[in-house]
């Protein structure tokens, strides 16, 4: 049986608009279940034992501004938490989509129109590739009932019984831990999936991305 997992994390709220938090952020890391990524998750756990690193999972937001776990943490130690997490996303061979909102004259009943167009859009536009799948599991914390109810409001129309829905915690999976990883990221991820001649992909994480945003998030940690 071939499955396919689909790990989902979210940045933004509901709520008002706010100048400080503009957009709603969904990010859907894609990761096909017979492609193991276990030698890559033994890597990485061997990199932050050789560094004396004790963590139960990556969050992303708290590590660039210091704050809870790497409160103490010099910034050298935390630039190569960064380092060392970024490169694994690199390695794991994940697709990746973001669905981001403008939530400037939006309210919450809107927030929820786009998501719910979007992702339905998305996988319309990528339904050959999902129908070569036996069943599709989403994995969320329910972090937001909002868009748990939207998750599975979508899928199950698209999917049906080929449909799975698991609560997780985010110290469960490292593919978690990427999708917040990315969706810390500004909205030049916003487009993983929309190439014309290949409508599902491998992100590019390239000089582009490095230059552009993962150079911005360093700076961050140094200061």
């Amino acid at each position: 049986m071939k499955e396919l997992s689909i790990f989902v994390d979210e940045s933004g709220d509901f709520g008002d608009y706010n100048y400080l938090s503009p957009y709603y952020i969904v990010t859907l890391i894609i990761h096909e279940q017979e492609k193991s990524i276990s030698e890559q998750v033994k890597t990485l756990d061997l990199c932050f034992d050789n560094m004396n690193i004790n963590l139960k999972a990556i969050h992303t937001a708290p590590l660039i501004r210091r704050e809870d776990v790497y409160k103490l943490l010099h910034k050298d130690i935390r630039l190569k938490i960064f380092n060392t997490f970024f490169h694994f996303t690199r390695k794991v061979g994940i697709k990746y989509k973001n669905i981001i909102v403008d939530k400037k004259h939006k309210n919450s009943i809107d927030i929820n129109k786009s998501i719910s167009k979007q992702l339905s859009l998305f996988i319309r536009d990528n339904l050959n590739y999902f129908q070569n799948f036996d069943n599709i599991i989403i994995y969320y914390d329910n972090g937001q009932e909002q868009l748990a109810n939207i998750l599975v409001s979508v899928f199950t129309s698209w999917f049906h019984d080929k449909f799975d829905y698991r609560t997780v915690s985010p110290y469960e999976y490292k593919l978690f831990q990427v999708a917040d990883f990315i969706c810390t990221f500004p909205c030049s991820y916003s487009h993983g999936f929309n190439s014309k001649r290949e409508r599902v992909r491998t992100p590019n994480l390239g000089e582009s991305f490095i230059n552009r945003t993962v150079m911005q998030l360093l700076m961050a940690i140094m200061s």
